[in-house]
């Protein structure tokens, strides 16, 4: 079955929902899976600490989702705020240019842990990713999504209140009845092989409190693991861990063993690096040890050696200031435990092979061990133990009991602190109503594959002949320049027009073959055997290519041009975009080598290396520049300027600016020594561009008989003379320093208004200033009410004048206030 999962993963696009009883491997085929794959993947989980562990995000850092739950049908705004729309969710989404590059990609999702993945949060996914990857029709936008988790164990946690208002959109709070789920049911697998057990006995008793079907003689076998008495003692047995259902429970267990141990205390802090939020920690931050105390591992061996697994049980047996010794009794020596890292990470796209990466934001450093006289059967969830004491007799959610037993290796390794009532056994009633319907048969699943595999075909064969991505970054750069229209060449926006025209008809052609392709899958016979379909691609392949060659030649040679570099960036970096996507197209239809094969088709797509794009459309001083000593000499550097900066994807400032280019053409600097007196070049940019230059300009000087007239250029002023320069000029008083200082002097913004004898509204763009910068905080100016309403307002703003914005929200809300808001959109726009 496990490899059956595996070709149903990396060969299909169905979503699939794979689940299984405890121990049967469920983790270890998502390490195969993030392993073995070659879709480009995302992992998320419904908390931080899951996520940590499964190597991802969690969903809602991921997808940008509010706290508040979602029905994307509920009529107007909830007055009491706790539960939000469609319309609501998606104006609140910030998602930039690289966000959703990363969306474009992805398309494998794998969700762990999603027996706590609650409905609502399954259908805003499904809308975030139906909505930003421009796939409307598509169920998750056409990404396919591996669930990974069981229904058995624990539950999404909802509070009443808030399920009183849902329960009108859902049937339960269980992620199969959300409607993306029900609108295509996933496939169906189930590993039953359990590894964490042998005994028969034993398994056939986690099987009858899974499902709800305790019978005498499993009653009996719980019965007999029952210690009377044991609830009163304080002390528990050596080498045995507790299992219990509330946190203050396992905590005062293990701060009461701690403290009857008389040996030195010693305190080891966590190193926490960057970005880790503190709810997602996978250890504790401060962990207190004695020699002598009961301890947990809980993390796997990273050294090849593999000492010790995440739940193995020991005894601290000696301490250091940053050292660390553990004792296991089936271990002949101690092991000399050693600070683990665990990783925060965001998924970003390499912008040289357009591949999905994650990216380290974060990071936490503890020894991998945690108190282990007693731990909560939540926090127990995948853990395998040798001995455990189960206090599961006030279990208050489903599956906790089946959660806490199915954590042993066996039965005699298992001791009941309390009786377990068969009350405390009871299995959801929607679970039930949900697997009555769920098969999981090999034979059946085998059938699934070959349909499923041709279908990824088809989609994937399709897919390659379509633009519309590519479209809509270019409609939306159409948008940017009708917006912006003052600040560009006249030309630029027909000249795009003409070649958003050739997509367009491009486009036409592609759903044409495409309609013909749907047809010829619909004939008998597999792809591989219908010679009209090879065909009939290679050709199509020859007349795509050229038009996608064609376009991005005109693309790359745009007459646009802007003073704004602002403005020369989001168009320069939209054009690279679409030229990107056309070339990974050509890319791919280079690589068909006459067979629909699946993993070539990836093989190839890994491969992709973004070609570089000479596109500049700033201007700057260049564009009063007419006259120049060496014309020639200046459009050689300036090529190699813009070469430079479309293969680093820089603007043309960070490497010679219109100044720099100008004084290299008239004073010919010929070795390093004249290029620092050039305007524009310091030791950083000697050292990483001047041979380049130089290499330029002395063979141009060679060929035409020059010499260096680097003689006559006056010497740059030094550093130390600008900066005094600005010191001084500072100390005259920068207007919007002052503004800030009598602001945190408690002033308010009428009275310092009133005292500069300024507008209320020049004082509020002085302190927008600071909110944009993070040094004041937006909630100290506007409510959390308006902010709300003018960031749903701007969702759509591209710059301009805000008074529409302003005339939408009425007079109750300010232009200041708008200001100040737009500044801290900026500030968080900034950090990611």
């Amino acid at each position: 079955m496990f490899q059956l999962a595996v070709q149903l993963v990396n060969q299909t696009n169905r979503n699939i929902f794979l689940t299984g009883k405890a121990g049967t491997g469920k983790t270890t085929f998502l390490k195969y899976i993030l392993d073995n794959c070659p879709k480009q993947t995302a992992v998320v989980a419904p908390t931080g600490v899951a996520a940590i562990n499964a190597g991802g995000v969690t969903i809602h850092s991921f997808f940008q989702l509010p706290l508040q739950s979602y029905a994307a049908e509920s009529a107007g705004r909830d007055p009491e705020g706790k539960i939000i729309n469609r319309h609501e969710l998606l104006s609140r989404l910030r998602v930039n240019r690289e966000k959703r590059k990363v969306f474009g990609q992805l398309e494998l999702l794998i969700i762990d842990e999603v027996s706590m993945v609650s409905s609502d949060v399954m259908d805003a996914v499904d809308a975030v990713l139906r909505y930003v990857r421009r796939r409307p029709y598509e169920l998750f936008g056409g990404v396919q999504v591996l669930m990974i988790g069981d229904l058995f164990q624990l539950p999404p946690v909802r509070k009443e209140d808030v399920w009183e208002k849902l329960s009108a959109y859902y049937k339960s709070n269980f992620f199969f009845d959300s409607h993306a789920i029900q609108e295509q049911l996933p496939l169906y697998i189930e590993f039953n092989k359990i590894y964490r057990q042998r005994d028969e006995a034993f398994i056939s008793l986690l099987n009858q409190v899974r499902n709800n079907a305790l019978d005498a003689a499993g009653m009996g076998i719980l019965e007999s693991r029952f210690e009377a008495g044991l609830h009163t003692r304080t002390d528990v047995h050596d080498d045995y861990i507790i299992l219990t259902t509330h946190n203050h429970t396992a905590r005062e267990i293990n701060t009461a063993a701690l403290s009857r141990i008389e040996a030195k205390p010693f305190s080891y802090t966590a190193a926490v690096e960057d970005d880790f939020n503190e709810s997602a920690y996978p250890a504790d931050e401060i962990l207190e040890l004695k020699e002598g105390a009961q301890v947990m591992f809980i993390k796997n061996d990273s050294e090849q050696s593999k000492r010790f697994y995440n739940g193995k049980i020991g005894t601290v047996s000696k301490l250091e200031k940053d050292k660390v010794w553990v004792k296991c009794k089936a271990d002949s020596g101690e092991i000399e435990v050693k600070r683990e890292k665990w990783e925060n990470i965001r998924y970003t796209l390499n912008k040289e092979t357009q591949l999905m990466e994650p990216h380290v934001i974060g990071a936490f450093s503890q020894f991998p061990l945690r108190l282990a006289w007693a731990i909560t059967i939540h926090k127990s969830q995948g853990l395998t133990f040798e001995k455990a004491v189960i206090d599961a007799g006030r279990a208050f959610e489903g599956g906790q009991v089946y959660v806490a037993l199915s954590r042993c290796t066996s039965l005699e390794g298992m001791i009941l602190k309390t009786r377990i009532n068969a009350d405390r056994l009871s299995v959801n009633e929607h679970v039930m109503r949900f697997f009555k319907y769920c098969t999981s048969n090999a034979e059946t699943l085998k059938n699934d594959l070959g349909l499923a595999r041709r279908e990824y075909q088809r989609s994937m064969l399709v897919n390659t002949f379509d633009i519309s991505g590519v479209l809509g970054t270019a409609g939306e750069l159409q948008q940017y320049l009708l917006e912006h229209s003052s600040s560009f060449t006249a030309e630029a926006a027909p000249w795009l027009a003409e070649r958003i025209a050739e997509l367009n008809m491009v486009q036409d052609h592609a759903r044409r073959f495409q309609d013909w392709i749907h047809a010829q899958f619909r004939l008998p016979g597999t792809p591989e055997d219908n010679a009209l379909l090879q065909q009939k691609i290679k050709d199509a392949i020859a007349h795509f290519d050229k038009h996608f060659s064609d376009i991005i030649n005109k693309l790359t040679h745009s007459p646009a041009q802007t003073d704004s570099r602002q403005h020369a960036k989001e168009y320069n970096d939209a054009v690279r975009e679409i030229c990107t996507g056309l070339s990974l197209k050509r890319f791919l239809f280079q690589g068909f080598g006459g067979k629909l094969d699946i993993n070539a088709w990836h093989d190839r797509k890994r491969k992709f290396i973004t070609p570089a794009f000479a596109v500049n459309a700033y201007a700057g001083a260049s564009s009063q520049k007419t006259e120049s000593a060496h014309p020639e000499l200046y459009l050689q550097l300036k090529a190699l300027r813009d070469a430079v900066c479309a293969q680093e994807q820089t603007p043309i400032y960070y490497v010679a600016g219109s100044v720099t280019l100008n004084e290299m053409t008239r004073y010919l600097p010929l070795t390093l020594a004249d290029l620092r007196k050039i305007n524009g070049f310091g030791d950083a940019k000697i050292k990483k561009y001047g041979n380049d230059f130089l290499e330029v300009i002395v063979a141009y000087c060679q060929e035409k008989g020059l010499v260096s007239l680097i003689h006559e250029k006056k010497e740059k002023k030094e550093k130390k003379e600008k900066k005094a320069k600005e010191e001084t000029a500072g100390k005259k008083g920068d207007t919007h320093a002052l503004s800030f200082q009598m602001y945190r002097a408690g002033k308010s913004i009428a009275e310092i208004a009133k005292e500069r004898n300024l507008a209320i509204q020049t004082i509020e763009g002085h302190l927008s200033k600071y909110v944009q910068s993070g040094e004041l905080d937006i909630t100290g100016f506007v409510s959390s009410e308006n902010i709300t309403l003018i960031e749903a307002a701007l969702k759509d703003f591209n710059g301009g004048s805000i008074t529409p914005i302003k005339q939408a929200l009425g007079d109750n809300i300010s232009f200041g206030e708008i200001r100040m808001v737009m500044a801290a959109m900026e500030a968080e726009r900034q950090k990611g």
